[in-house]
């Protein structure tokens, strides 16, 4: 296969706002039908493509003309494209860090590819405008440099970045958005409020997204043996249809379906190995 991927560990003061780093490159003369699927993260990346493509979302009616440059992509549903040779280099980024990185909102974002430079002075950023002269070690290193220098300028919230972790921490299923304002001390509504800010979902929406992606983990870690509905059991569905039907809303395939694939981009994503 030609298309590779591997998984970079951030800097340790980054490793608070920036799940990894990966690079990911195709050089094959055939284009490639792929797709990727939501994870809760942002993607931050740079992308060299030797001619500009479509992705389509399946959970909106959008569509994006990828070209060579800097991009931000937000999902909560399968995002399908046909690809060229390209070169990726990227940041899974937690969202409630992107306002403070970016300046803009998770809700602007969601089920695009945006490139950078419509919402954002990258000449004055310090982020290189010209990367043919730079290796991807060096263009990793500056989008690191970049980040950091964002995150010391504007710091996070400590409700925000303590309701986020403890979602993500716990057992998705487990949570309640009135168990959550409670624990944040905060009305229902002035929590969501505050959630959706930062988070571009509703509480609700979030911890679906988040339970979908523990499920997807738990899915590629099952072996020929295993069973879905063990999968559905542990993330607290009491039926495999419930399981199915959730699952597929964001993904538009079953959990069998999923199981089976195993060389898409998403698949890669998820399992941080080189192919």
């Amino acid at each position: 296969m030609t298309l590779k991927l591997g998984h970079i560990e951030p800097r340790k003061e980054l490793s608070c706002a920036v799940r990894s780093f990966f690079e990911m490159s195709y050089d094959a003369e055939k284009s490639r039908e792929d797709y990727l699927l939501p994870s809760g993260r942002i993607a931050f990346f740079y992308i060299k493509t030797e001619s500009e493509f479509q992705v389509e979302f399946e959970s909106s009616n959008n569509c994006s003309t990828v070209s060579t440059g800097y991009y931000l992509a937000y999902l909560d549903g399968a995002a399908r494209y046909v690809h060229p040779k390209i070169t990726v280099l990227a940041a899974s980024i937690y969202p409630v860090y992107l306002g403070l990185i970016f300046r803009v909102k998770p809700k602007d974002i969601l089920n695009t590819f945006t490139r950078l430079d419509t919402i954002f002075n990258i000449e004055d950023s310090g982020l290189p405008v010209d990367v043919s002269q730079l290796s991807s070690l060096r263009l990793m290193n500056q989008m690191q440099r970049f980040i950091l220098a964002q995150l010391q300028k504007n710091p996070m919230r400590e409700d925000v970045e303590s309701v986020y972790k403890k979602i993500v921490d716990a057992k998705a299923y487990s949570l309640t958005v009135k168990e959550l304002s409670e624990w944040m001390g905060y009305t229902e509504r002035h929590f969501t409020s505050i959630f959706q800010e930062y988070s571009g979902f509703s509480p609700k929406r979030f911890i679906q997204l988040v339970r979908f992606d523990r499920s997807l983990k738990m899915i590629d870690d099952l072996g020929s043996s295993g069973k879905l509905s063990d999968v559905a059991y542990e993330m607290g569905y009491h039926d495999q249809a419930h399981f199915t039907r959730d699952f597929k809303q964001f993904c538009g395939k079953t959990p069998k379906e999923i199981r089976a694939e195993r060389g898409s981009a998403a698949y890669l994503f998820r399992r941080g190995r080189v192919y």
